[in-house]
């Protein structure tokens, strides 16, 4: 796998047999207002399901009570296997929402993740 750069500064991941664009994201919050309790529990959660699943260019952000976990994934990784996991080891960190956002991103360069999350209402900075 090989990351370039296009001609708009947008990154591409160039695999054996296919190229991509962007990335996704997974996005959960907590049930009635509750908060996360233990935020490095939770991103060390995640940084463990990032390495199971060899995700690229991942990055985490953690709120009192919402977390936003951006990647890209390899083609072979099944998208439903990814959240299973996620949500089989986020139990112990706060109640959430039956409800959760599993979407693609723009890219996942930090000014682009600025500008998804502003429109989501998140301050990049504090998470």
């Amino acid at each position: 796998m090989k990351i370039e750069l296009d001609s708009k500064g947008r990154k591409l991941y160039k695999f054996s047999h296919s190229v991509h664009q962007g990335g996704y994201f997974y996005c959960h919050k907590t049930e009635n207002n509750g908060t996360i309790q233990n935020k490095e529990g939770l991103r060390n959660v995640l940084k463990a399901i990032s390495i199971k699943y060899k995700l690229i260019d991942v990055t985490t952000k953690i709120y009192e009570k919402i977390f936003f976990f951006f990647f890209m994934m390899r083609p072979s990784v099944k998208p439903v296997e990814l959240i299973e996991a996620i949500h089989k080891n986020i139990d112990s960190f706060a109640k959430w929402d039956k409800d959760y956002l599993y979407n693609t991103a723009y890219d996942l360069q930090e000014v682009y993740l600025r500008k998804d999350l502003e429109k989501l209402g998140v301050d990049y900075g504090k998470g």
